[in-house]
């Protein structure tokens, strides 16, 4: 008998409500009230390596049979909804993403950095309303309210912007209310940009299906350092990816899921470690300590007893409602009220790091496809445009930051951006903004 993927257990958070997975890895939400949204299958654990445990839904679209009346009525309805057919106009899962990720799909050769959300289909279109109207961070910001924003900034000066306005910040022992904890001392008594780095060239390798059959490993490993992100792996995908790995980016959901393994998957032992939690918009870090999305901190002090000597970092959530101001200051529309994706905040952090960074299918090459991650099997145009993170947008503020060329892009996958400390930038002189040579 078939099984449905289900939502993988997760520990609960200071709250006494469940927790549910990350929307990110249930890129559909049924549409309807938005305080109230339906989560659908989930992908987190779709790998090839358990892909014998679930049914190719994609075969079964086209006829219900035993299988489909078995699910709950909710769930069938999410079935319908995923796998509607292209004649009813629906963008999901399994159909209709051809308008998007084939050759002559909407995306185009190249990202193009004025996407917008009138260029999604009705799917991914309800999904992002659904996410703007939720508001689940008390985000209280006037212009994601009313669409407003200033010019938009050129490249140069939007890597100024966020050299002067984005903090890149770990928690230290000494920060309240941590110091007054008996645990305090497993956080670093000093910042992570002070404890790695400088280094010259680094890799951020995104977890993106394209990133399949790319045979970017070796040009990967050649960076002198290397963030990877989540529970994306390098065994047996050396060849595409590399196996290198300086820095693993995790979310307190990976952290909090049964199903990952976190305290003893070896996956996690290899390099640094920094992990995050989206916090309140506004709130201060005792708020924060708690209402955690997930228990963060619980999971962080039962992995520092286990392994003492690795490194381990925690973002100060400040950095991440920093960067999603300059996005939403950025964009011509109000974006989802909730933080970036890892993705992009690894990026910055290594751009905090590194002289040069080289960013790895973030932005779509000739290979795009509405393949998830390259160490999966579920697809979904969700993970490369957006649903719960405002993924699009963020694509567009990496595209007009871009200093390589829409060639590397294309063939490659591979956006080029300057370390944030080679930056020179000057006071009311556009000319001034470039990056040192």
């Amino acid at each position: 008998m078939s099984h449905v993927a289900h939502p993988p257990p997760v520990l609960r958070g200071t709250g006494s409500k469940p927790i549910y997975t990350d929307p990110q890895k249930l890129p559909g939400v049924i549409p309807g009230d938005p305080q109230k949204p339906i989560p659908i299958l989930s992908s987190s654990n779709y790998s090839i390596e358990s892909s014998n445990k679930v049914s190719n839904l994609k075969g079964k679209r086209r006829e219900h049979g035993l299988f489909y009346w078995l699910l709950a009525a909710p769930l069938r309805r999410a079935v319908e909804t995923i796998f509607g057919r292209k004649r009813k106009g629906i963008m999901g899962a399994a159909s209709g993403d051809e308008v998007f990720f084939g050759p002559h799909g909407a995306l185009g050769e190249v990202w193009n950095d004025e996407m917008s959300s009138t260029m999604l289909g009705k799917r991914l279109r309800k999904v992002v309303q659904n996410y703007q109207a939720m508001n689940k961070y008390g985000v209280q910001y006037p212009r994601a309210e009313s669409g407003a924003h200033q010019s938009k900034l050129s490249g140069p000066e939007l890597l100024c912007q966020i050299k002067k306005m984005v903090q890149i910040t770990t928690l230290t022992q000494d920060m309240e209310p941590f110091a007054g904890f008996p645990w305090a001392s497993q956080l670093s008594p000093r910042q992570l940009i002070s404890d790695i780095g400088p280094f010259k060239t680094c890799a951020v390798v995104s977890s993106a299906g394209s990133l399949k059959n790319s045979g970017l490993g070796k040009e990967i490993d050649a960076h002198d350092a290397v963030i990877r992100f989540n529970a994306a792996p390098t065994t047996g995908f050396e060849k595409d990816v590399g196996s290198k790995t300086t820095v693993r980016l995790i979310n307190s959901q990976v952290m909090a899921s049964e199903d990952h393994h976190f305290l003893s998957n070896s996956l996690y032992s290899a390099g640094i470690l920094v992990s995050w939690d989206p916090a309140p918009h506004s709130s201060d870090l005792r708020e924060w300590y708690n209402k955690t999305d997930y228990p963060i901190f619980k999971q962080y002090q039962r992995y520092r007893r286990l392994h003492p000597q690795q490194p381990f970092y925690i973002l100060h959530p400040r950095m991440e409602w920093q960067l999603w101001q300059r996005i939403q200051d950025n964009m011509g529309e109000s974006i989802q009220k909730n933080p970036p994706s890892s993705g992009l905040l690894g990026t910055v952090l290594m751009m905090s790091l590194c002289e040069a960074v080289h960013v790895y299918e973030f932005l779509p090459s000739r290979r795009k496809t509405e393949l998830c991650h390259y160490y999966q099997r579920f697809s979904d145009a969700a993970c490369t445009l957006g649903a719960y993170h405002p993924l699009l947008y963020e694509k567009n503020l990496v595209k007009r930051m871009n200093q390589g060329s829409d060639r590397d892009i294309y063939m490659y996958g591979r956006v080029t951006l300057p370390g944030l400390k080679t930056l020179n930038c000057t006071h009311g002189s556009t000319s001034g903004m470039i990056s040192k040579t």
